[in-house]
């Protein structure tokens, strides 16, 4: 249960993922606009900085593993062991931690209300076919998926407004999952784009191949383009109970998490 002045409906708006380093442990190595890098945060014995932020946007990517996400799911990559409702928690003490008066000393802390800080949030202006925007096509060549994403992805733009009522437009290749909310990735950036949800594709009623991301789904397909199974795509790693949940549904489930042309594996060793 979260006791201090976080919970889990305000902790993303409330917490900078920059803070929450901080009281970690970690500062900047390096520093460009509004990104920010860090060493040996996931990892240890980094010699370059591999560790992203974006304080615009409030997420992080990860340049080596390719993963990224928001301050939650950093928290679930950082402490493996913990569920997210620890992670909640873990994040809400740390954050709370420093914070007014000394610790038996509560002679100014009534009355006194902590403002908000506020994290712009994503506006999409429109979506396009692939093929609009050379940048975006580059990115998908460079994952050798380009010929397999056409008709699959959208070349989707977006934009933020901060307090100061400063825009800043961006672009990246992405769809749709059943929540409505747009999964996106380019070249220095993936996250999710409004409501977080999965990626259903209906196919054989039997048979479900299961994936971690969109881009390893789509590297697979590549390769299997015959194939009729079902597939579900998980799109961030909270969602791994409502996957089984929904897998058991399925007589036979493949998983396909880890390599881009895996071999099946059982679905209950994950």
């Amino acid at each position: 249960m979260i006791t201090s002045f976080l919970n889990a409906g305000s902790i993303r708006e409330r917490v900078p993922l920059s803070m929450l380093l901080s009281r970690l442990g970690y500062q900047p190595a390096k520093s460009s606009g509004d990104e920010q890098l860090y060493l040996n945060v996931l990892r240890n014995a980094e010699t370059s900085p591999t560790f992203a932020i974006n304080t615009q946007l409030g997420v992080w990517f990860d340049r080596l593993t390719k993963k990224s996400g928001d301050l939650v799911d950093f928290g679930l990559a950082y402490w493996p062991g913990l569920s997210s409702d620890q992670v909640l928690e873990k994040i809400s003490q740390l954050c709370a931690c420093s914070q007014g008066a000394p610790a038996g000393d509560t002679s100014h802390r009534a009355g006194r209300k902590r403002r908000a800080i506020k994290i712009p949030y994503y506006h999409i202006a429109e979506t396009r076919p692939l093929g609009c925007n050379p940048e975006i096509t580059a990115y998908l060549q460079s994952q050798g998926i380009w010929e397999i994403s056409i008709g699959q992805l959208k070349e989707v733009y977006y934009y933020v407004v901060d307090e100061k009522q400063r825009r800043k437009d961006f672009f990246a290749a992405g769809w749709q999952n059943e929540n409505g909310g747009w999964e996106v990735r380019s070249r220095n950036f993936a996250g999710c784009l409004g409501r977080k949800g999965m990626t259903f594709i209906p196919g054989d009623e039997n048979r479900l191949a299961l994936f971690r991301d969109y881009i390893s789904y789509l590297s697979w397909k590549y390769a299997n383009r015959a194939s009729t199974d079902s597939i579900l795509v998980m799109n961030a790693p909270e969602f791994l109970p409502a996957a089984k949940s929904r897998a058991a549904k399925f007589a036979e489930v493949a998983d396909f998490f880890g390599q881009q042309h895996p071999e099946e594996h059982p679905f209950s060793a994950i």
